[in-house]
């Protein structure tokens, strides 16, 4: 009974028992299943928030907030922050972090799952998907996969130094820097 007791103790306080003679250590984290606060801020970093709609680089679509696009974004759209912020939450839940998840064949970190997002947000999930950087990655290649992120520096044909540093800050939180690291040496690039 006091055993049991104890273990109700240890489970409320979020400790782990030490495991018993014969209990195997699982010591395993979960896969991540969110892009984290930390991927959000490489992401709003380079995205930025602006919300009255404008015409996107390629000048192809109508954007407001976080970057969003589609039929709801139109000439003269005015939002608030907290809309641009529920759109962007909305779309990284329901297609970006999906449709990423939905291309990786193993286990990830956290800090990749980010990174890949980020990705994912500025070239689409479809680009992203049939990506050599998925290709890479689903084989055991993370270095390879780190390098693909490089080759994403184009719109419209021309090499974009904006997408350059983006890309640089995306292959360092793909590697384990923290956002304000990535952020910083993404920034570097000239």
């Amino acid at each position: 009974m006091i055993e049991l007791f104890q273990k109700l103790l240890m489970l409320l306080s979020g400790l782990r028992p030490a495991p018993t003679k014969n209990e195997p250590v699982l010591d395993i984290e979960p896969d991540p299943v969110a892009m984290s606060q930390e991927g959000q801020k490489v992401l709003k970093y380079f995205e930025s928030c602006k919300l009255k709609a404008y015409w996107d680089a390629d000048g192809k679509a109508w954007t407001v907030g976080w970057g969003h696009t589609g039929p709801d974004v139109h000439e003269g759209l005015v939002i608030t922050q907290a809309q641009a912020d529920q759109l962007l939450r909305q779309r990284l839940s329901r297609e970006f972090v999906p449709g990423v998840l939905s291309a990786i064949t193993r286990s990830l970190a956290q800090h990749e799952l980010d990174a890949m997002v980020d990705l994912a947000y500025n070239i689409g999930v479809g680009a992203f998907q049939s990506s050599t950087l998925v290709r890479k990655f689903n084989a055991g290649d993370t270095d390879g996969a780190a390098d693909e992120f490089l080759r994403w520096n184009r719109s419209g044909g021309r090499v974009l130094l904006g997408l350059r540093r983006r890309r640089k800050a995306d292959r360092c939180l793909f590697l384990g820097t923290t956002a304000a690291e990535a952020i910083a040496l993404g920034a570097a690039v000239t």
